[in-house]
């Protein structure tokens, strides 16, 4: 017989040490649980436990990590908008040193051309022939060859009318 089909032992009294000569099985078998039976049962009861405590922690982990990604992210999207903000002064900054340089540089030409007309004003005699020659040594390098046609043809034109006078 195996040990797990008697009682446990008992602090031994006068009266338990005649029950003792007469030790009985708990049970016998296939009359109801045994010890290992019990024991079972035990142990699988506190493994079911312990595995609605593992899932239980894995769900609170998963929203730990939900929230501390969802954290992140949030923390991301404020430096992006601080470095976006950021670049953004700078370009505005760029362009309105682009502007007061662009500003500054048409009214210097303003003023150039203001002056190059009196001074053409002033010297009716003067020779402006290098001045042609410059528009035309231009036109020949900035025109396109159908402009350049267009400006000989005016050319050969007010030619013909100045010679015909």
């Amino acid at each position: 017989m195996s040990p797990s089909k008697y009682d446990r032992q008992r602090p031994r009294s006068a009266s338990s040490e005649a029950d003792d000569l007469d030790q009985t099985p708990i049970e016998e078998e296939g009359e109801g649980p045994t010890f290992e039976g019990l024991v079972d049962e035990r142990v699988e009861g506190r493994v079911a436990e312990l595995e609605s405590e593992i899932d239980d922690l894995r769900e609170e982990i998963e929203a730990v990590d939900n929230f501390a990604r969802i954290s992140l992210n949030e923390r991301k999207v404020k430096q992006n908008d601080v470095k976006l903000s950021e670049f953004s002064d700078s370009l505005t900054g760029f362009a309105e040193k682009a502007f007061n340089k662009l500003n500054t540089l048409e009214r210097r030409i303003d003023t150039h051309a203001l002056l190059l007309a009196a001074l053409v004003e002033a010297q009716e005699d003067a020779d402006v022939s290098s001045v042609h020659k410059h528009q035309s040594e231009r036109l020949v390098m900035d025109a396109t060859p159908d402009e350049r046609l267009k400006a000989a043809v005016e050319a050969q034109a007010s030619a013909q009318v100045a010679d015909d006078d």
